[in-house]
């Protein structure tokens, strides 16, 4: 052992097994060596915990060696492998022994056919040798790739493919894509699941079918597609396509965190009740959604909003709030003077309708340049409406006429 310097060989009796004890000095005095002499099989202690583990036939190492690490096993590997370009050894994960291959800049980590030839069999996953980072998961039969099941085009995007049972897709018009975006590696089951933005592929065409969201391989949330657009379109000139072809997207948001991920290309705006009231949710603006046509919100929604802002939407047609929403005063009337509502430039607006109580602490109220704007409709029949009551701005402007 190169750098071991010996200070006192013992033979002892331990458990009815003749064993040598060597103990060391300098840099190694923690360490010592246990030598069963019957057997041959060498046992190396760093103050009493495993560190490696071998077998000797008359003072020589033969077969394998294995690696320990805080009293656990971390690999076997055999005698021989040391100093090839390509290593290969038995590493100990959770999910029982699987084999290493290292060399050429790729590692690889999986099934295997025995402990003897170590050749690749069954699932596993290649990786880069410097990054780490996760080149591809496929099948191996008799040492070479097989199947490719996924690949990482880099540390964001992977690609997966559909699997023919019994067919190879290394070559690559055999390979038919079912997905493309973002993905995590699951350390524990040694398996890639799809993380974040992505989109299935449809495997005849290749198109885009649907956009989704997805947290470690669960379906969170998704947008359907027509031929890989947001909206179905009419004709085969992209060109020619105007606003009147453009289709209808319904989008229902419920939290913050889908807010941030709705499409611009959205028409139906929905809200359900009891929805929408994180504290962190101070503004509503939907501005920069340029095709809405429709927003429906229902009761008690959106109770920490300070600011809304329905402006410069040109295709907007009716606004429909139920009861309680855009207000901290459920069933009564405040007075914050934060508390704003803005309408403004939505030539097409025909209905602006709100249930009991909404709005009922917000204290300005600016309607502008709706001219086509037909209904307002503040609270019901049978109750007190309460919107915006305490304002001291409530203005309906437009460049006909002004009215306060």
């Amino acid at each position: 052992m190169d750098g071991y310097v010996t200070k006192r060989i013992e033979k002892r009796v331990v458990n009815g097994e003749k064993v040598e004890i060597v103990t060391y000095q300098g840099e190694h005095c923690d360490e010592y060596l246990v030598r069963e002499v019957r057997s041959g099989r060498c046992s190396l202690f760093h103050k009493g915990i495993l560190q490696l583990r071998w077998n000797e036939v008359k003072g020589v190492k033969t077969g394998g060696f294995t690696v320990y690490e805080k009293g656990k096993a971390l690999r076997s590997e055999d005698w021989k492998e040391l100093g090839k370009k390509e290593r290969r050894s038995l590493g100990n994960c959770k999910n029982g022994v699987e084999l290493v291959v290292e060399g050429n800049g790729v590692v690889y980590r999986g099934g295997f056919d025995d402990g003897i030839s170590m050749k690749r069999e069954g699932r596993g996953m290649e990786f880069d040798e410097k990054s780490g980072r996760v080149l591809r998961c496929g099948v191996w039969e008799s040492d070479k790739l097989f199947q490719i099941e996924k690949e990482c085009e880099s540390e964001e995007v992977m690609i997966e493919y559909a699997i023919d049972e019994g067919l190879s897709n290394r070559n690559l018009l055999n390979r038919h894509p079912v997905y493309e975006g973002g993905y995590v590696l699951d350390e524990e089951k040694r398996e890639v699941l799809r993380n974040g933005c992505g989109c299935e592929i449809d495997i005849k065409t290749g198109i885009a079918v649907r956009e989704g969201i997805w947290e470690r391989g669960e379906l969170k949330e998704s947008v359907d597609l027509f031929d890989g657009w947001y909206v179905k379109m009419e004709g085969n000139d992209p060109f020619g396509w105007g606003l009147a072809a453009r289709g209808d997207l319904r989008v229902e948001i419920h939290s913050w965190n889908e807010w941030e991920n709705v499409s611009k290309r959205v028409t139906e705006l929905v809200i359900p009740s009891n929805c929408c009231n994180e504290e962190k949710w101070n503004v509503f603006d939907v501005s920069e959604l340029k095709w809405l046509k429709r927003i429906e919100i229902g009761d008690e929604c959106f109770e920490n909003v300070d600011e809304v802002k329905l402006m410069g939407l040109n295709q907007l047609e009716s606004v429909v709030i139920g009861k309680n929403s855009f207000t901290k005063s459920k069933y009564r009337v405040g007075n914050d003077p934060n508390r704003h509502f803005y309408l403004k430039n939505c030539e097409r607006l025909r209905e602006l309708k709100m249930g009991c109580w909404s709005f009922s602490d917000y204290t300005v109220c600016e309607i502008n340049n709706v001219d086509r704007l037909e209904v307002i409709e503040m609270g019901a029949l049978d109750c007190a409406s309460n919107s915006f009551c305490t304002a001291s701005e409530l203005e309906l402007k437009s460049e006909v006429n002004e009215m306060k």
